[in-house]
């Protein structure tokens, strides 16, 4: 039986990168949905492309950077107004030494408990919860 209401979430990636204890977030530039909010890089991935292809495409394309991906972090569906997205977030290495803000408006690198003074895409809610308990 087909379920009218089931609506395929969108499949995206981030990138909780560390450097030491700190972790980078980037700002929404104001031309995109969520202008202003900041997240963890990444996005979405396109047919054909595996997660990891996606989320090493979307640094290069927002950072100018490459990174290693280790494992995944985190696991989280969350639905917005336009829709339900699943996010894939991996913890990565940066390997490039400079970062350019290319596809987002700037960039930080904090500590988990500065996160929760940022205001953070809601999808993005569950890792930071999961970050700072792994800070404490």
């Amino acid at each position: 039986m087909h379920d009218a209401s089931f609506e395929m979430p969108l499949l995206v990636t981030a990138a909780v990168i560390f450097d030491g204890e700190k972790v980078l977030i980037t700002r929404r530039p104001d031309d995109k949905r969520h202008p202003g909010l900041w997240e963890f890089p990444g996005g979405k991935v396109d047919p054909g492309e595996s997660p990891e292809e996606a989320l090493c495409r979307e640094i290069r394309e927002e950072l100018d950077a490459e990174i290693q991906i280790l494992k995944i972090f985190e696991v989280v569906f969350h639905r917005y107004e336009w829709g339900p997205v699943l996010i894939l977030a991996y913890s990565c290495r940066l390997l490039t030494s400079a970062i350019r803000n290319l596809g987002v408006a700037e960039h930080r690198w904090l500590y988990p408990s500065e996160l929760p003074e940022f205001s953070i895409l809601p999808a993005d809610q569950p890792i930071i919860d999961r970050l700072v308990d792994l800070s404490c």
